[in-house]
């Protein structure tokens, strides 16, 4: 005899924000985090480019290094940042579908 025939039946979570008290004012707030991250992530790549623009007209190859390594850094928070929603509805799926 197994434990979901002894307690007679199976347990579910549905997920749901709005279920809860202050759920649209949490998405008013990840919404706006979203957009802070994209900005800082905008910011973050036009300093990147111009320190990379400077240092290979100078003839900085440490410059060109760093401003190559932050052009990839802040792209990728750009694509996490701007995709965070579907990527954890993704797992949020994937793990929905565990039996």
């Amino acid at each position: 005899m197994t434990i979901t025939n002894q307690l007679g039946q199976d347990v579910g979570v549905h997920p749901n924000p709005d279920k809860l008290p202050g759920g649209a004012q949490i998405q008013q707030i990840l919404d706006g985090l979203g957009g802070w991250a994209l900005y800082a992530a905008l910011g973050g790549l036009l300093v990147s480019v111009i320190v990379w623009a400077l240092g290979s007209f100078g003839g900085n190859y440490h410059a060109v290094s760093r401003g190559k390594t932050g052009v990839l850094v802040c792209s990728a928070a750009a694509i996490v940042a701007g995709g965070a929603a579907p990527i954890i509805n993704f797992f949020s799926n994937l793990g929905s579908q565990i039996r």
